[in-house]
């Protein structure tokens, strides 16, 4: 795709005006020569005059996060387009998407065995109980939520002169593959240059994602110490257990810097349980810390979409031909309620897709809802939950 740049106080964002959220990108598509291009996540518009430099923009595309695309080049007088997120291979004279590339993780009947030992073999550390604690989980929930801590007991490594957790990694990988023989096709997973096999994170809490048979198909991590903004505050909280990070080799062809290593991707996650849980309604929230609490305390299908703006995977057919949405109509769903966070009040983005979800919804012939609250007790939905707080829904 090329390289990216945030923007900041010194480079302003052309298209909003903005410091922050924002970036320009700078191609290596062949069907932008020389051009830099713009990523705006706050305006969508098919053309803006700046209010920085009072240039004109003109929309390119929606890229899949929901930030759109800009240049400052009239299409008109562009090249013709060559598909956005292809890189260009001279061995193979082709054209391959980057979001094709690399190892294909094993089934989600596998990775459910794989990730529950893997799972089993890790901790809840004294120190992420706590947090919880603090965020008014009970000791049920803490319990049945199956979060773990990757925070690993460290040795000092007297060849690289620093404490490292590698040797307990390789002990734990060990005893997955004892069991399950190989680790190529599972995201998170890779092997050092001496083949040994150990897997990708910095410490943090993992939070299991389920798919819509109850597989612990992909895990998530919260970082212990996410990166910081301009302003100080916290950014890029929550990472994809992934082992994959592309870069071209001297061939200038596409390849993942870990070996064997496997792409996890953003999934949705489905909280059921049938034995105890409402079929009937679906609540759909963003973020899997906020879906496992309100399935525990609301007792319904609950969703987690990985951003507000990946609604579209709702409707995606898997290989049997089905979406997330055939299947709740098969579970006998009905009624579907959206609950993005309270923020929504002030911030376009999510309000632009909650509207979009809604739509989505309603053209599947769901009884839709939106669900409000004060935001005084809390941004999300688990905030308000853990309060004994529950929102109010309105049709929509």
């Amino acid at each position: 795709m090329g390289t990216f740049r945030n923007v900041s106080k010194a480079e302003l964002c052309p298209i909003c005006g903005k410091p922050d959220w924002c970036s320009i990108l700078i191609p290596d598509n062949p069907a932008y020569p020389g051009q830099l291009l713009y990523v705006c996540r706050r305006i969508q518009s098919p053309e803006i005059q700046s209010p920085v430099n009072s240039k004109t923009y003109y929309y390119i595309k929606e890229l899949p996060d929901g930030s759109c695309l800009y240049t400052d080049i009239e299409k008109k007088s562009r090249e013709a387009e060559k598909p956005f997120g292809y890189t260009y291979h001279p061995m193979q004279k082709t054209h391959t998407p980057l979001d094709d590339y690399g190892t294909a993780p094993l089934p989600s009947t596998d990775l459910n065995l794989i990730y529950t030992d893997f799972m089993n073999l890790l901790k809840l550390s004294k120190k992420h109980y706590a947090k919880l604690k603090s965020d008014g989980w009970p000791d049920k929930l803490i319990k049945d939520s199956f979060i773990r801590s990757l925070s690993l007991s460290k040795k000092y490594d007297t060849e690289k002169g620093f404490y490292s957790d590698q040797e307990e990694r390789h002990r734990i990988c060990q005893l997955l593959l004892k069991k399950h023989q190989t680790l190529i096709g599972v995201p998170g997973f890779y092997q050092q240059p001496d083949l040994q096999w150990t897997f990708a994170g910095q410490p943090g809490m993992m939070i299991p994602i389920y798919d819509i048979d109850g597989m612990l198909y992909r895990i998530r991590l919260r970082l212990d110490r996410p990166g910081k903004d301009d302003k100080g505050k916290e950014k890029d909280k929550y990472k994809n257990f992934s082992s994959f990070y592309p870069a071209k080799d001297s061939n200038n062809i596409l390849t993942n810097e870990y070996l064997n290593g496997c792409r996890a991707g953003s999934h949705i996650g489905f909280y059921f349980h049938p034995s105890t849980d409402d079929p009937g309604v679906c609540y759909i929230t963003e973020g899997e810390k906020k879906a496992i609490v309100a399935n525990y305390f609301l007792r319904c299908i609950v969703i987690s979409l990985p951003g507000v703006n990946s609604h579209a995977k709702l409707g995606k057919k898997d290989k049997s031909g089905k979406s997330i949405l055939d299947f709740l109509k098969i579970l006998g769903c009905k009624k579907a309620i959206v609950a993005y966070d309270a923020d929504k009040n002030i911030n376009e983005h999510v309000l632009r897709h909650e509207q979009k979800l809604v739509a989505l919804l309603k053209n599947d012939s769901f009884h839709t809802y939106v669900s409000s609250w004060n935001p005084g007790f809390g941004k999300g939905l688990d905030d308000i939950l853990v309060l004994g707080v529950r929102p109010q829904v309105f049709p929509v």
